[in-house]
């Protein structure tokens, strides 16, 4: 009997233990890291198809997501006060905002990116494209941007998605519920991202800025890597700084 009792106590102690050990390993993915895995070469050399990354909640932010009342299937997003804001240069992932559909920005958890943030909020981004040169503004949150029918391509997305209407344009004009549009204070920053391996990447370019809501946290290093074709762990690549 002695022996079931203290056989009992040694799983006990195991299995608290464990619950221990799961709910730190919560509390560090809800609230400081996550792990993401990598699956095209758009970031090479930087990261490649195969890499697993850690990326930091804590820079921009945690988010806090609650649905939307007013607008079914949205979400409203809040976030904590993180380290610091996103720099030019930082390695960041977010929600691909057009999972669900290529003309409507929506914030799901079907698809996540990994590209550079190239520009922030405040800066013009200029690049070449399809044999010509195109530039956007990236608005900053709470700022109000002079709206047209030729930057209206750059923010008709944006604009739907804080306000849940399309901007439209008839007779020449941009016209916003009826209203005509002059200009547009936005609720959010936005940011351009853009893979490294530059002609190969499906990125801002293709798909316009994207919101700061949609940012989940900033890379840091890879921890695991192996080659999707083969399988083979990459070990040089372990614990990478990014």
């Amino acid at each position: 009997m002695k022996n079931y009792r203290t056989f009992g106590k040694h799983v006990a102690w195991m299995l608290l233990g464990g619950f221990a050990l799961l709910q730190v390993y919560v509390a560090i993915r809800l609230y400081w890291v996550t792990s993401c895995v990598i699956p095209t070469y758009s970031m090479s050399p930087t990261l490649v198809a195969g890499d697993y990354i850690i990326a930091s909640l804590q820079i921009p932010g945690r988010r806090v997501v609650k649905k939307d009342p007013a607008r079914p299937g949205h979400y409203r997003v809040e976030r904590k006060r993180g380290i610091r804001p996103i720099q030019t240069g930082d390695v960041v992932v977010f929600n691909y905002p057009y999972a669900r559909s290529e003309e409507q920005m929506q914030l799901t958890w079907d698809m996540y990116f990994c590209k550079r943030c190239v520009a922030v909020p405040g800066e013009i981004y200029h690049w070449y494209d399809k044999e010509r040169t195109d530039s956007v503004y990236l608005p900053r949150e709470g700022e109000s941007v002079a709206i047209d029918i030729l930057n209206l391509r750059h923010y008709r997305r944006c604009i739907e998605y804080e306000t849940g209407k399309w901007p439209q344009v008839t007779d020449g004009r941009v016209m916003h519920a009826d209203t005509m549009m002059h200009s547009y204070r936005f609720r959010t920053n936005y940011y351009f991202m853009q893979g490294d391996n530059y002609n190969d990447s499906y990125d801002s370019r293709a798909w316009g800025i994207v919101p700061e809501d949609f940012i989940l946290g900033v890379g840091l290093f890879t921890w695991f890597s192996k080659e999707p074709e083969t399988g083979k762990i990459r070990w040089e690549r372990m614990f990478k700084r990014i």
